[in-house]
């Protein structure tokens, strides 16, 4: 059975005005329940209400590629200090994720401030009895340090690897950026007004100019009496943040940051450092009781969460929900306002990117989608971003039937909206799960896959390699060799040249064998999986579906089109609704802002077109 709001959204109309008081909705999941704040929105998580000593816990996040590379780990951290028994909430700071972009120029960090001590309001009136408890990591653990003086029943707070000082970290973002992009092989974004965005997300000049100002060591005020910092590296001895902290008279404790540098290296290679985790769920499950006067009570009753209400941006309005098999997937329902609904697309996780995508790119492409008068749900796959995995489910899910499978429960969502034609997206290892659902689900109209790497997938390839590279094309990996700072780590042995040209190679090998065999199709393995290939186009062909293949240029995946489908793409001809758009000058995730918006605009105008998609015959 759907969740509540899936039935509300349902009955409601969900293409009505996002004031309406039908259009506000209810849910109550284990999984983390989707509050909104006008423009912001989060996740609650109710905890055991009667619990004795139960903590109103409030995750502050970190910000840009930080928060897109944590944020499994910060669902984790929220389910497991729910598993203990306490109530958390967190939520998107405005501008970021799936909050509303703002209508004007940021003033400094005053907005981030603000949703901040909305989401504590709300948390503390939900529990007027728990104390508070502030949880944050980067940008938000330097927040927690100065908001934990001003807000009202703060007991403790834990500052997870905290900007300790503002210029320090913005060295940092400068130098991050320079790795990434030359890990993937790509020039600085031409856009980029200070040399802060790293992976495609930005940070405005007047939040930089705050942030600079951040110095933890010169605050005259602890934070909280007791506090619980989680430091990066190894130092010996006390740093200079928990002897200042100290010094003010916090009751300080210290633990390692243990798996923070790999959270931080890419959103799919990371994985939530659980033991890291578990230590500070038990931290906050340890701190005393708050004491109560003679005669009052010592559990006061918590209230629920008032229904979810849409979120309004200038042209469409925003619904989270959780929907699927016991409505463990979450996602955004994105609807125009002002116009008529002509359809809805269904935006596929790449790799582990959670539901925003590389860059904020699917956010960008749903609203851009609604200016068209084209509705979208994006989506988090099982055990992708604030989707968690069922314990029955294999540990990767990238590239597996289970990935399929989500896509056709967010097609069952949709199908029930009324919406018009249902059309998947998707890129990379999404691009695979959307070609695949809709070659199994009749209900699919049209899809438009971005840099496919498989068709099909060969069960003698490794994953995990097939995600370290997903991102670099063969010109990619040599320019890097080429490059004065790429030699410099070639000899100190930083790059990892053999592992990358094995990889190179395997693939090389794999298509030539691939090629070779079609010319013996049921007889080899690799003639199994080219037959399977054109027998799934066949089947999209014969139903009418628009495939539109899109390809960065020099993109890895058109080595796999081109072994299914030739050098010119001759093979491909044979499918009269099937297509092939270039995007110039832009790397296999699209980092850069004019990239994004290259592919946004080549999007909004495929699936835009006019003339429907229809059964053959």
């Amino acid at each position: 059975m759907r969740n509540s709001t899936a039935m509300r959204v349902s009955e409601a109309g969900p293409f009505a005005s996002a004031g309406d008081e039908d259009d506000r909705t209810a849910i109550a999941s284990p999984f983390g329940t989707p509050v909104t704040f006008e423009t912001f929105g989060g996740f609650y998580y109710e905890g055991r209400r009667k619990l004795p000593g139960r903590k109103a816990v409030l995750l502050l996040a970190p910000i840009g590629f930080e928060e897109m590379c944590a944020r499994t780990t910060w669902r984790s951290l929220a389910e497991a200090i729910s598993a203990a028994g306490h109530t958390c909430l967190r939520f998107d700071y405005p501008g970021t994720a799936d909050a509303i972009d703002t209508q004007v120029p940021p003033d400094g960090l005053s907005d981030w401030r603000d949703a901040a001590r909305t989401a504590a309001r709300f948390l503390t009136e939900s529990n007027p009895d728990a104390e508070l408890v502030l949880v944050g990591q980067g940008f938000g653990a330097s927040l927690a340090a100065e908001l934990g003086r001003d807000l009202p029943r703060v007991a403790a707070a834990v500052l997870m690897a905290p900007i300790v000082k503002g210029r320090s970290y913005l060295r940092e973002l400068q130098a991050w950026t320079r790795v990434l992009t030359e890990r993937i092989g790509i020039r600085p974004d031409p856009h980029d007004e200070n040399g802060y965005s790293v992976a495609g997300f930005p940070l405005a000049a007047p939040r930089a100019a705050a942030i600079k100002a951040i110095d933890l060591t010169q605050a005259t005020q602890a934070p909280a009496a007791k506090i619980l910092l989680v430091e990066r590296g190894r130092a010996t001895g006390d740093s200079p943040l928990k002897k200042h902290l100290s010094d003010l008279g916090a009751d300080v404790s210290a633990i390692h940051y243990e798996g923070y540098e790999l959270i931080l290296t890419d959103p799919t290679q990371a994985e939530p450092p659980l033991e890291t985790l578990g230590r500070i769920t038990g931290w906050i499950d340890g701190l005393p009781q708050r004491a109560t006067t003679a005669g009052s009570r010592a559990i006061a009753i918590a209230t629920v969460p008032a229904p979810t209400q849409a979120m309004a941006g200038s042209h469409f309005a925003e619904l989270p929900l959780r929907f699927g098999p016991d409505n463990r997937l979450f996602g955004v329902l994105c609807r125009p306002t002002g116009l008529e609904t002509s359809a809805i697309a269904v935006l596929a996780n790449s790799g582990r990117d959670y539901h925003i995508g590389w860059g904020r790119a699917s956010v960008e492409q749903a609203r851009a989608l609604a200016r068209r008068g084209i509705a979208s749900l994006r989506f988090d796959a099982a055990g992708i971003g604030d989707s968690p995995a069922p314990q029955d489910v294999a540990h990767e899910v990238i590239y597996s039937a289970e990935q399929i499978a989500n896509v056709r429960h967010a097609i069952d969502y949709v199908e029930t909206l009324g919406a018009g034609p249902v059309m998947l997206v998707g890129r990379c290892s999404g691009a695979y799960a959307a070609f695949n659902a809709a070659a199994q689900d009749p209900r699919v109209r049209s899809a438009v896959i971005v840099n496919i790497e498989r068709f099909v997938w060969d069960p003698r390839e490794s994953v995990a390699e097939a995600l370290r590279y997903a991102h670099r094309s063969i010109g990619d990996f040599g320019s890097t060799l080429l490059s004065k700072r790429g030699l410099n780590r070639l000899l100190s042995g930083e790059l990892r040249v053999k592992a990358a040209a094995t990889y190179v190679s395997h693939r090389l090998i794999r298509q030539i064998g691939l090629r070779l065999g079609r010319l013996f199709p049921g007889l080899t393995a690799e003639g199994k999986l080219h037959s399977e290939v054109h027998r799934r186009f066949q089947e999209l062909e014969s139903r009418g579906v628009r495939v539109a293949l899109v390809f960065s240029t020099g993109d890895l995946g058109l080595k796999e089109f081109k072994t299914y489908m030739g050098e010119a793409g001759e093979r491909l001809r044979r499918y009269k609704r099937a297509s092939v758009t270039m995007i110039p000058d832009a790397d296999h995730n699209f980092t850069h802002s004019g990239a994004r918006a290259r592919l946004t605009e080549a999007l909004c105008d495929l699936l835009a077109d006019p003339a429907p998609a229809r059964p053959a015959g």
